[in-house]
């Protein structure tokens, strides 16, 4: 994902995982209308009890009376008989008879509304009716009756019922188009072969313009754009291609039914819902200027919906690594200068972040999930497995992400479940990279100067932040147009570090000249540089 803009006044819904049931499917029957913004939706869901219960509860936002929106439950059954509910607030409980751990049960909810939030209908720029599924983060609730947490993953079929001028775009497999049973209508069926999370289960409505761009040996990669800006929107999604044989190629085989690349109208920059990405309908000039959001979004295929965090505080294992992939498709296409500028660049931005905010990457205090949204997720995370890779090695960096994704494919993981596959692939003991980079909200603060000790000329470089870390940092000396390059090596008990310098007055220094260390740099007002 990536914003066009943080909004962090936003009205968040209460969800937390529930732990009584774990949810196998969701079958999800949606009428929508050109007249109104209310849904009427029938949905099906198969839970699998993790517990004895007598009840248990979903996610799906009440009738606000004030706005008059949100959701209205009408019926909630089983087997044909009708069940108790209570639904109130942000929670709809379901009374059943008595269910034993390792029970399945297949309910029925029948409910209608108008969404708040998380189904975004209205008009595009162009003044054309569209909805769009925009969940992130737990927003799926405000339109669909669900446990709205990372750690349940589930299978979905939608089943959408809509004026037939509209095409439909929904995760998974295309199943069928047909007539509804009411003239220009028409009836479009979706549904996944594996379990995603709710955050990325979405369907989208609108008049879209198709290409199908390749089909691939296992799927399908195509473009939906406005009919009205088509040349430019098609132009733009061109390169998507690349960043997608390039991940293939380094990760490993696709993980999804398709790949559709689609123009929306939501709230971000680019939203990866599991094979079909929305990208924000502003982003297409017909300029070439999306490469980078496409990359991110792909990426996001493998890490974030293949491979789901298990909870929010582990976002980084999630836009970190999109952030970071996508660096490396810039190196591999444009070389290293090129992704040495991106990497100074996000740099700067962790530091104007943490100049304003003191947050850990893995942040267990924030619950705004929002705010989460920030640049300890995104380019901290990518910089962490940047230092990473420096630190055990590109071929083993590459077999560590391959391994992690493999065991986790389709599945949650863990900060802790990363750490611990590159360890057993690297065969070194990496706590104190992990724990210092990701466990701590600071970062080495370097602070260079010069002094004059028994007629020598001395450079002195020194950490002095708060908590020391151990880490290694180039520095390039040029002294009368002669360059050397060291090596420092600061532990936690070595905090300063001294180089001696020639006699001439005039020099030049360049800290990490190959950008392999995130650090900020204090310069003492003192020191004669050329």
């Amino acid at each position: 994902m990536k914003l066009t803009f943080v909004t962090l006044l936003l009205f968040c819904s209460i969800s937390y995982s529930q732990k009584e049931i774990d949810v196998l499917q969701y079958n999800l029957n949606i009428a929508i209308e050109d007249t109104t913004d209310v849904i009427d939706v029938v949905e099906e869901i198969t839970v699998l009890f993790v517990e004895d219960c007598q009840s248990f509860s979903l996610n799906l936002v009440d009738l606000d009376s004030l706005t008059g929106s949100g959701m209205v439950v009408k019926s909630v059954t089983s087997n044909n008989v009708a069940l108790k509910f209570e639904h109130q607030y942000f929670a709809l409980k379901i009374f059943t008879d008595s269910r034993k751990k390792g029970e399945e049960g297949i309910f029925q909810i029948h409910y209608q509304g108008a969404p708040a939030d998380g189904l975004i209908i209205g008009e595009n720029k162009y003044g054309e009716r569209t909805f769009f599924g925009d969940n992130w983060p737990n927003r799926a609730q405000h339109w669909i009756a669900c446990n709205d947490h990372p750690s349940d993953k589930a299978k979905v079929k939608f089943t959408i019922r809509a004026p037939d001028h509209y095409s439909i775009i929904a995760n998974g497999e295309l199943i069928d188009i047909f007539d509804a049973d009411a003239p220009y209508y028409s009836i479009t069926e979706y549904a996944t072969e594996t379990e995603l999370p709710t955050k990325v289960m979405v369907f989208g409505a609108a008049d879209f313009e198709i290409q199908k761009m390749e089909s691939l040996t296992d799927f399908e990669l195509s473009s939906w754009v406005y009919k009205k800006n088509a040349g430019d929107a098609l132009a733009d999604l061109n390169v998507a291609p690349d960043p997608l044989h390039f991940f293939i190629k380094k990760i490993g085989p696709y993980p999804f039914e398709k790949l559709a690349n689609v123009q929306s109208t939501t709230r971000f920059g680019g939203m990866e819902n599991a094979s079909c990405i929305f990208y924000d309908e502003e982003a297409f000039t017909g300029k070439n200027e999306m490469e980078n959001l496409i990359a991110h979004e792909i990426a996001h295929q493998w890490f974030g919906n293949s491979v789901t965090e298990l909870d929010w505080q582990h976002l980084w294992l999630s836009e970190g690594f999109a952030t970071y992939l996508t660096n490396l498709h810039i190196e591999q296409k444009y070389g290293r200068d090129a992704m040495n500028l991106q990497l100074e660049k996000d740099r700067q931005r962790i530091i104007r972040f943490e100049d304003k905010v003191k947050r850990p990457v893995i942040d267990t205090i924030t619950v705004n999930w929002m705010q989460l949204l920030n640049p300890n997720s995104y380019q901290k995370g990518s910089w962490v497995l940047h230092m990473l890779r420096n630190k055990v090695g590109d071929s083993l960096f590459w077999q560590g992400l391959q391994t992690y994704y493999q065991k986790y494919k389709y599945k949650n993981a863990s900060s802790d479940d990363f750490f611990a596959d590159m360890e057993e692939v690297s065969q070194q003991n990496l706590q104190v990279f992990f724990n210092q980079w990701l466990r701590s909200s600071e970062m080495p603060n370097i602070k260079v100067r010069e002094k004059k000790k028994c007629f020598k000329r001395i450079l002195i470089i020194e950490q002095i932040q708060n908590e020391a870390f151990e880490f290694s940092i180039e520095v390039e000396l040029s002294e009368d147009d002669n360059k050397r390059t060291q090596t420092l090596h600061f532990t936690k008990e070595t905090k300063t570090i001294e180089i001696e310098l020639g006699k001439k007055t005039a020099f030049d220094y360049q800290l990490d000249p190959n950008h392999n260390l995130l650090y900020r740099e204090s310069i003492d007002v003192v020191l004669i540089k050329k």
